[in-house]
């Protein structure tokens, strides 16, 4: 593609990079398997499918082991539960530091005076990267460890 120009080594160090990245759109580390505690565990994000009008995402992703001592990627058929985020899902507002907004009620029910702020998690998820609030990568993260934290146990099964 570039044969007809002279490449400095600074950028051809960026080509190879550019040329090395894998196809996944990213592979986060989870926790340990509870039966297969040593290997690495990550789940690797193949595709986003986020349809704008239906205010619909959906990830496609699998599950990756790898061996702790040789970094090899072991093939095992691990669950991969529905990642879906739909019009009717929520989250919750986050402040500066990524913990929850508590506000006060305007009626106190029982001893329960505050509630964490919800909105819409599409639009949200919109609002944090055209706002430069998160990075792709960050907002992945984050919709992943719900995810996690809300199918662990479908996730730790062995098919």
């Amino acid at each position: 593609m570039n044969d007809h120009i002279i490449i400095p080594e600074n950028i051809q160090e960026i080509l190879n990079s550019i040329g090395n990245t894998s196809l996944n759109l990213a592979e986060l580390p989870m926790h340990a398997h509870p039966i297969l505690p040593q290997f690495n565990r990550s789940i690797r994000v193949l595709d986003i499918d986020a349809k704008s009008e239906q205010e619909f995402i959906y990830f496609r992703y699998e599950q990756v082991l790898k061996n702790k001592e040789t970094g090899e990627e072991v093939k095992i058929s691990l669950p991969a539960p529905e990642w879906i985020i739909y019009k009717e899902t929520a989250s919750y507002l986050l402040d500066d530091s990524n913990s929850p907004i508590e506000l006060p009620l305007k009626e106190p029910q029982g001893d329960q005076t505050t509630d964490k702020v919800k909105v819409p998690s599409y639009k949200y998820m919109l609002w944090l990267l055209k706002s430069n609030k998160i990075r792709f990568l960050e907002l992945l993260d984050y919709y992943l460890q719900l995810f996690v934290e809300n199918h662990k146990d479908e996730l730790d099964k062995l098919s």
